[in-house]
């Protein structure tokens, strides 16, 4: 287990969600791992995943590009920041693999996956550089998108076993 803390929730500039999950955090993990999984859950309907490359180490590179229903392709690339299988998760938006700075970010997203004796406490916690960052996060549907995703998750890695 790495050494990493997470930092106090902040409401001014943070965001976060919570969803049970019926699965042990290697079912998770492997959501996350394995592209054609990662698919299937990551984005709200319609919305589609199109091209993922999760490179799940420090420095590794967090890049997806999603599908919007117009056929617009948004890529998102970004740099998991700590990685701790099966358990811990940090990537942010603000650099590139190999932690290369991008000069702009709009968040760092922290998720861990606690076991409990019925599956996984599955957290994220978004972090922004104030709260204009957050509102404008909040706004952009936060709650409902995340949200939404995390239940996919729930429901994906259930199936799994």
């Amino acid at each position: 287990m790495t050494d990493f803390q997470i930092p106090p929730f902040d409401p001014a500039r943070d965001l976060s969600l919570e969803q049970h999950i019926k699965a042990r955090p290697e079912t998770i993990w492997r959501c996350w791992a394995e592209p054609e999984l990662f698919k299937q859950w990551f984005t709200p309907k319609p919305v589609e995943v199109t091209r993922v490359d999760n490179d799940l180490r420090p420095g590794g590179r967090a890049f997806t590009e999603m599908k919007l229903p117009d056929g617009t392709l948004m890529p998102n690339d970004g740099c998991f920041v700590v990685v701790d299988a099966p358990r811990l998760i940090v990537m942010t938006d603000s650099m590139t693999q190999g932690f290369r700075p991008t000069g702009q970010g709009f968040m760092t997203a922290i998720i861990t996956l606690t076991p409990d004796d019925a599956g996984t406490l599955y957290r994220v916690q978004v972090l922004h550089a104030g709260p204009d960052a957050r509102e404008r996060h909040e706004k952009m549907g936060f709650h409902d998108g995340w949200g939404t995703t995390a239940r996919q998750l729930a429901d994906l890695a259930a199936s799994l076993g």
